[in-house]
């Protein structure tokens, strides 16, 4: 049976390991580790809002706003959590938060008549 997905945007607080030699600045190392989710179609906002130095890489402590594409389930923050925490170097994932459509969107909302 085929599952039916949906894409949305979530804003989460994670902690993660940045490798030290990543190219760019912290911003740029949390945004290509979050990237490396399957789910994650695009990375909107980067707040870094704790670093604890490694010997071999950065432990970072940061709130992002993703777009990403999860399970049409009724807990859009339970798949979302379940789908980060999936991430490589992503070691926690709270407050999970559906951000519904901004006032800005571009996204269209379908009509049904």
């Amino acid at each position: 049976m085929a599952t039916a997905s949906q894409t949305v945007r979530v804003t989460a607080d994670l902690t993660m390991q940045v490798p030290r030699n990543a190219t760019g600045d912290l911003a740029q190392g949390v945004t290509n580790v979050v990237r490396g989710v399957d789910a994650v179609a695009r990375v909107d906002e980067v707040d870094v809002t704790n670093l604890r130095p490694r010997l071999n890489d950065l432990r970072v402590d940061a709130t992002v706003a993703v777009e990403m594409t999860v399970e049409d389930a009724p807990d859009v923050e339970r798949a979302g959590t379940t789908a980060l925490g999936d991430g490589f170097g992503i070691e926690a994932v709270e407050n999970v938060e559906r951000d519904h459509a901004a006032a800005d969107s571009t996204e269209r909302v379908k009509e049904y008549g």
